[in-house]
């Protein structure tokens, strides 16, 4: 097994597909870490049980044979793919990100906390999650089917949405402030289950943006009807997809589970990168309002943002660029802070 390569270091290298089959192995194995760990050691390293051979002579253990996409074959034990699995995949436990913890021990200096190492628990490292090839995802009864530019053309009655990686690359302002407002109750220990189920709803509802047909097409100073596919997020029809997305998810379907938290680590990752793009607005890892700090309430801020960007109408703040609103933010944070600054200077 020596000659097998390395897999995946963190959650943050793994691409849309090996996250969405990872998180299909974490559910299958909930009650079972260690099975759950090994399956998706196997599943990353492309091997498959062939077979089995004679038992292993020193522990008795059943020799599995495994065989890899180029025809090779590997031999171990259950308890060697346990360790294999355990020590070059130890941040699959924590999918959300682990802190780490230091060594601690007692009074007869037994130990009685293991030292953990940090991992980083996002799709992938800050812009580069935001660009992954796949673009939609088509979801059919229980069925999720990650696209591949062809395969979803022949789904019957599949809905198709924009991953979250289109939606987070082109947060508008108003989906942006609707998911903060979402998220922060998804883990709170106080939200019943009924309820857990309900944000879940909202929040694929916000997040997917569903495909929907246009009709009108504009070029130049002509304007003639052309139905094509478009991905617009627009706050009412989020509202219309909040009842889809709670029978989805109330059929207990893994496959609606596994794109509940794909979608979530999505949207973190998101955060995190906006939180090192502009942190004169961000603290807490991305995971504060930016408003507290940069401006008092919705109104001042869109009144504002509609100053600087010579906007007429507040919904042109709303339907806004996210990246385009923190950039003004950002200035004027920026502005204000060199203020305070040159004020307490010259006083």
């Amino acid at each position: 097994m020596q000659h097998l390569p390395s897999p995946p270091r963190s959650w943050s290298s793994l691409t849309w597909q090996q996250l969405c089959r990872m998180w299909a192995v974490k559910l299958a194995y909930g009650g079972e870490p260690d099975a759950a760990v090994c399956a998706a050691w196997l599943d990353l390293m492309g091997l498959t049980v062939a077979g089995y051979g004679a038992n292993d002579p020193v522990s008795g253990e059943t020799v599995y044979l495994l065989l890899d996409g180029n025809g090779q074959r590997w031999k171990a034990t259950p308890r060697q793919i346990a360790g294999l699995a355990k020590n070059s995949m130890t941040w699959f436990d924590y999918p959300y990100g682990d802190q780490g913890q230091e060594e601690k021990k007692d009074d007869k200096r037994n130990v009685v906390q293991e030292a953990r190492k940090a991992h980083i628990g996002y799709v992938s490292n800050l812009r580069d999650a935001l660009m992954l090839s796949v673009e939609t995802v088509a979801v059919s009864k229980s069925r999720v089917v990650v696209a591949d530019g062809r395969k979803w053309w022949r789904m019957p009655l599949a809905r198709v949405f924009a991953l979250p990686q289109t939606a987070c690359n082109n947060l508008t302002w108003q989906q942006y402030r609707a998911l903060q407002a979402i998220t922060p109750r998804l883990w709170s220990s106080d939200v019943s289950d009924d309820e857990i189920v309900n944000l879940q709803a909202q929040f694929l509802a916000n997040i997917l943006v569903p495909r929907s047909v246009a009709l009108l097409d504009q070029s130049g100073d002509t304007v003639r009807l052309r139905p094509h596919f478009t991905y617009k997020y627009n706050v009412e029809q989020a509202d219309t997809l909040v009842g889809y997305w709670r029978r989805k998810l109330l059929t207990g379907s893994m496959d609606m589970i596994t794109l509940f938290h794909v979608c979530h680590q999505v949207w973190q990752t998101a955060l995190v990168y906006y939180s090192r793009a502009y942190p004169l607005l961000f603290s807490d890892e991305g995971k504060s309002d930016p408003m507290h700090d940069a401006l008092q309430g919705e109104v001042g801020t869109v009144n504002t943002i509609m100053k600087y960007a010579g906007y007429a109408e507040q919904q042109q703040v709303y339907d806004s660029n996210l990246p385009f609103i923190f950039d003004i933010l950002n200035t004027m944070t920026k502005e204000a802070k060199e203020i305070e600054e040159m004020n307490a200077k010259y006083k």
